[in-house]
């Protein structure tokens, strides 16, 4: 029925679905999913029960941060140098295995704050890791043709969970305490192992035929290279990406400050203003693979970006908590859209044998302006004291990175067999 081509992917003979391997995947994902989002409000509520303190409560987020500066590049060489679907199985168990650390520590009745912080920290050094393989894994199970779909709809779970998942865990708290939530915690990426043990095929690619950097840092280099100086449509998109992601967090680090001091809504007002987010995000999640099956992904990408900075317009002369919402839900159609059409794009012409890497490190330098932008958004803030100007710089800065983009290589389709021909040239040249 199908055979690896150059790059280890399928190909099949006529038009496929997306197979029953997916679906056991986008199963396993979405428990993993709800776990991380189970933890990411179980763990903050516990250090605000134990000690009133907001600062405690914060800190825990700064620890949770960390991992992802540390581990993203390494997570990114493990992807590609060892079975990526063995390496989301030991993720998931050692999530549940430190979840029932943390269950231990809470039925013991430990009242101290360094167990929770250390849990914290190791439950976060999974996702650096987990994510890369997770990338580079989808394309050995699903056909080229059926990417943008695959993308979509693991897309439009991930949204789905982060809306319930902060639901669940509330919930769990609230009628079972926090022991049973965590045992649940643990459960759930103990449900993802299981069903990623059971899908078969998808062989993962003889790596060994693949020329090997010495070292991690060499392979970091081999990486870094080849998005800057062989690969410029990935230069073009991570680039991209670094820069919306600093406009957009101009705004939402500061968006429920504005919709409280400016507009002056109620808490449960501004609750319901970013209810339109996920709803948003889901949305576009779902529009996303039928986008990019009549549209080439880069082009998706400077599309969206320049529509979505139009939009973010919208947000100066609307005051309306429903026309906010209104156009807070549009920006998260179009934002759902992106990655998405990024992630296909990287999975159709990254070689397999460095997506991985590829994954982790475009993926850093995206989130690698969002604290920069968070500060900056801030001293706008402070000096202007006018957060419509925030919000036409936001959208502006949008639009110019389109117009860039779309003088870059992401408006040409890529050219099938190119990147991994490239690829060999830049071997060839080390």
């Amino acid at each position: 029925m199908s055979a690896p081509d150059g790059t280890g992917r399928p190909v099949e003979a006529r038009l496929p679905g997306l197979g029953a391997r997916y679906y056991v995947l986008l199963t396993a994902f979405l428990a993993s999913s709800l776990g991380n989002w189970v933890y990411r409000l179980a763990l903050p509520l516990l250090v605000l029960h134990l000690t009133g303190s907001a600062l405690s409560t914060s800190g825990l987020y700064a620890i949770e941060y960390v991992p992802f500066l540390l581990l993203s590049l390494p997570g990114g060489v493990f992807a590609d140098r060892w079975d990526r679907r063995r390496l989301l199985v030991t993720g998931d168990m050692t999530a549940c295995v430190i979840a029932l650390c943390l269950a231990l520590v809470v039925t013991a009745g430990v009242h101290t704050l360094w167990p929770i912080y250390l849990v914290a920290f190791l439950l976060a050094c999974v996702e650096p890791v987990y994510h890369p393989a997770f990338q580079g894994f989808l394309p050995q199970i699903v056909p080229e043709s059926r990417l943008g779909q695959a993308n979509g709809w693991m897309q439009s779970g991930d949204n789905i969970m982060s809306m319930l998942g902060p639901v669940v865990a509330g919930g769990l708290v609230g009628l079972f305490g926090f022991q049973t939530t965590v045992y649940v915690n643990a459960a759930s990426f103990l449900v993802s192992a299981l069903a990623i043990t059971t899908i078969r095929g998808g062989a993962p690619v003889a790596r060994a035929a693949v020329r090997r950097a010495a070292s991690f840092g060499g392979e970091i280099t081999e990486a870094l290279r080849y998005i800057f100086r062989t690969n410029r449509l990935m230069m073009a998109g991570s680039l991209m990406f670094t820069g919306t992601n600093f406009a957009i967090w101009l705004i939402q680090a500061n968006f429920v400050f504005y919709l409280t001091s400016y507009r002056k809504l109620s808490p449960d007002v501004v609750g319901a203003v970013l209810a339109a987010q996920g709803v948003g995000a889901v949305l576009g999640a779902a529009l996303a693979g039928p986008i990019i099956r009549r549209f080439a992904p880069g082009r998706v990408l400077i599309g969206t970006t320049s529509v979505a900075g139009l939009v973010t317009l919208l947000l100066v002369p609307v005051r309306s908590p429903v026309g906010i919402a209104v156009v807070w839900g549009l920006m998260y159609v179009l934002g759902s859209i992106n990655p998405v059409a990024w992630f296909t794009l990287r999975q159709q012409v990254v070689p397999d044998a460095m997506l991985g890497r590829v994954v982790a490190t475009t993926r850093m330098l995206a989130f690698a302006s969002i604290p920069v932008s968070a500060v900056v958004a801030g001293l706008l803030e402070t000096s202007f004291h006018d957060f419509y100007v925030v919000i036409a710089v936001g959208a502006l800065l949008r639009l110019v990175i389109a117009g860039l983009a779309y003088r870059s290589p992401l408006r040409t389709p890529p050219v099938a067999g190119a990147q991994d021909d490239a690829e060999r040239e830049a071997a060839q040249e080390a």
